[in-house]
């Protein structure tokens, strides 16, 4: 099991997620985590580079935790996990962000990261509180049980554009399974408790002055749980693995989005391991291009992948043309004396140096299938918490990409209303 995917989930989820888990594991052999790739080791750069910082890598970044897989935190038995239950009790004693579905970073920090871009992995002030900087060989005190984003982000990917679209397919696959048992488990343990429903972009004086929430909202929140967090949180991990795995599917796999989410999952793996090549391939007229003597510095699908290019070949993939197939481009260069070997074409695609003719930015290049597991997985959420919304909204749905659907998700999970998901501004927003 440990060369499968399955292998790679935190404990809990293993005997729960479906038959396509027990796929081989996808292995990324050029994210580094023990001798970080981002950060500045002497190597030769034929530009400025921007690095990390060798004492947070890429842990500037606070997790959601979900309230089961803190109770699995909390419940493991193995020694090496001392240090995480102890700093996962210090977040809990602190009260910020401790709700009975989550615990979260506190909501000032949620803006900050909002628009931190340049500040990830540089700025010292963002460190996971799980990030142990006196233990490089065990820096995430939490490893074993983390969460979706921390369990899927890689800086490089070894296929290229192929993984990094397959481990955002999985991270959103992930982020659906922790909506729905947060929801489920929290329940089961006690139907009484409240997820508080924060407005978007609003702070308390509280969050402001970095101070725990007012005794009588926490209270509100918790019920009979307050100041025994802690077993409430292992209660809910106890029910999760207690759950039957046709039960899990039911409720996370079959439904609407679940079936939209899971299927992005395999058609993106299925993706990365067939390696086909598009009929027609261009370079790509919208990648990031730094000009350097005999090279040229490009980046295309994630920004802390760029690499070097001779010219003389940056200069020939200028020449394919979106009018002819593949296999015509690479005949008529050959007939000018010019040969390209089918490993260096299958590397300028996945790297995103060739594209298909009219093809968009890789932030914006969404696989329809994508669009409409997240535009269900909204659905199920706005139904779930029995909002409505009228054809304006619906129209701002429709138009929304992933990044704006991935925020509408988020904020409906906690909402009360359709004016909190999509702002006191937007008039086609209504509520029962």
């Amino acid at each position: 099991m440990t060369d499968s995917l399955r292998g790679t989930l935190p404990p809990v989820y293993q005997p729960l997620f479906g038959q396509f888990f027990d796929r081989p594991k996808v292995v990324e052999t050029r994210a580094t985590c023990d001798n970080c790739v981002m950060c500045d080791s002497g190597q030769p750069s034929p530009v400025p580079m921007e690095y990390f910082r060798s004492d947070t890598k890429c842990c500037t970044y606070h997790p959601q935790l979900p309230n089961y897989l803190v109770g699995a935190i909390l419940a493991d038995p193995a020694p090496e996990m001392e240090e995480g239950k102890r700093r996962v009790r210090e977040q809990i004693e602190r009260r910020s962000g401790a709700t009975p579905h989550w615990l979260n970073r506190p909501r000032k920090m949620s803006l900050i990261l909002l628009g931190y871009g340049d500040a990830f992995g540089r700025a010292k002030s963002l460190l996971c509180p799980y990030f142990n900087g006196d233990d490089p060989a065990a820096s995430c005190t939490i490893w074993r049980h983390r969460e979706a984003v921390c369990m899927t982000y890689y800086c490089k990917y070894t296929a290229g554009k192929r993984g990094f679209d397959f481990w955002v397919s999985f991270k959103n696959y992930l982020w659906h399974v922790q909506r729905t048992l947060v929801r489920f488990a929290a329940q089961a343990v006690d139907p009484t408790v409240v997820e508080p429903a924060f407005k978007k972009h609003q702070l308390t004086l509280e969050d402001i002055e970095d101070l725990p929430p007012k005794d009588s909202d926490y209270a509100a929140w918790w019920k009979s749980w307050v100041g025994r967090e802690e077993e409430f949180y292992v209660r809910c991990w106890e029910w999760v693995k207690s759950i039957p795995q046709r039960q899990f599917a039911l409720n996370v796999d079959d439904t609407e989005a679940g079936k939209g989410y899971l299927g992005d999952l395999v058609a993106k793996y299925e993706h990365l391991q067939n390696r086909i090549l598009p009929s027609r391939l261009v370079r790509n007229a919208r990648m990031s291009e730094q000009h350097v003597g005999d090279k040229v510095v490009v980046t295309t699908y994630h920004r802390y992948d760029s690499f070097a290019l001779d010219k003389d070949l940056y200069e020939v993939v200028g020449m394919f043309r979106p009018s002819e197939t593949l296999e015509e481009n690479l005949a008529r260069l050959e007939a000018e004396g010019i040969e390209l070997a089918p490993e260096l074409i299958e590397f300028l695609y996945v790297t995103g140096v060739l594209v298909e003719p009219g093809a968009r930015p890789s932030s914006e290049n969404v696989d329809p299938a994508t669009l409409k597991a997240k535009r269900s997985a909204l659905a199920a959420v706005l139904r779930a918490r029995k909002i409505t919304i009228d054809t304006r909204a619906l129209e701002k749905v429709e138009k929304a990409g992933v990044a704006m659907l991935d925020q509408l998700i988020e904020r409906a999970a906690t909402a009360t209303t359709a004016a909190e998901i999509f702002g006191e501004e937007e008039p086609g927003a209504t509520s029962p």
